[in-house]
């Protein structure tokens, strides 16, 4: 009995350990804002979000309302080694586009 229950928990502890590192796709609609810093989205006229592949973004113009699907991401390989102005944009994070609607 006792091993059926060491058993049990363990397997409960290997499934719930492994969802939380499921991405969800998240969804948001905001605008496209481009300066020498990078390309971003701003979501609720307020707060913009770092691109990782803005080269995704290439046919959307400066200023225009897009809904994309992302995921948010730590670090951006594709902006380590790029220059950039000496500008401070502020941004609450960096994201990933997955999918443009």
């Amino acid at each position: 009995m006792r091993t059926l229950f060491i058993l049990t928990t363990l397997f409960t502890l290997a499934l719930s350990s492994c969802s939380t590192s499921i991405k969800h796709d998240r969804l948001f609609t905001g605008t496209i804002v481009r300066d020498c810093t990078g390309t971003y989205i701003r979501v609720d006229d307020k707060e913009d979000y770092l691109i990782c592949n803005a080269e995704i973004l290439s046919e959307k113009k400066d200023g225009e309302v897009t809904s994309v699907v992302y995921d948010y991401e730590k670090t951006c390989k594709e902006l380590e080694n790029k220059a950039t102005c000496m500008m401070y944009h502020e941004h609450k994070g960096l994201i990933r586009i997955k999918k443009i609607h």
